[in-house]
């Protein structure tokens, strides 16, 4: 098992099989303290799930983070590095709805992209008003190493659940974002 996983399983906050077995035993509550928030709602096991769910994104992240900033990129600026990799150039528009970022955030993130030599903007073909990125020659070379260590490392966090519990997992994932 990596130690990615070991230092998961030691904090409890990353197996899909022990946060369900978790939030499902009836003993839960018993091991936590009442809380004056208690008396407004009672605390439940979908309360249990989402602060598990949080706290597993929010760990994810900085690990993912570190990872990154030896390449001095950002998860907001490697997701636009990938996807103009892969796409050539796209407006800022379409890239804010790829990677979860508003439109005001996206021309901070592309300025400092720009700054850093990965990108520049043009305008558009068809419409001089959308601003399309693509990657400079610097961003073209960088691009492919980040990429492939980047998804190896994906790999190697992932290692941890068995093929049928990422199915598993992204099934309920994805169940749970088409709730909203």
């Amino acid at each position: 098992m990596n130690i990615f996983c070991q230092k998961f399983i030691s904090q409890g906050h990353f197996l899909l099989d022990k946060i369900i077995s978790y939030v499902n035993n009836p003993h839960v509550k018993k091991f936590r303290r009442p809380q004056p928030s208690d008396s407004l709602f009672p605390y439940t096991d979908s309360h249990e799930t989402y602060v598990q769910l949080r706290r597993t994104h929010d760990a994810i992240h900085r690990h993912v983070s570190k990872k990154l900033k030896k390449w001095g990129l950002s998860v907001p600026k490697y997701g636009v590095l990938v996807r103009v990799y892969d796409h050539k150039q796209l407006p800022i528009s379409y890239l804010s709805t790829q990677i979860f970022r508003g439109n005001s955030n996206m021309t901070t993130l592309i300025n400092r992209l720009e700054k850093d030599g990965l990108v520049c903007r043009s305008n558009g073909d068809k419409d001089r008003r959308v601003k399309m990125i693509r990657l400079t020659p610097k961003g073209i070379r960088l691009a492919p190493k980040v990429i492939k260590e980047y998804r190896s490392f994906q790999q190697q966090m992932m290692d941890c659940l068995s093929h049928r519990e990422k199915i598993e997992l992204l099934a309920l994932l994805k169940r749970l974002k088409d709730s909203l």
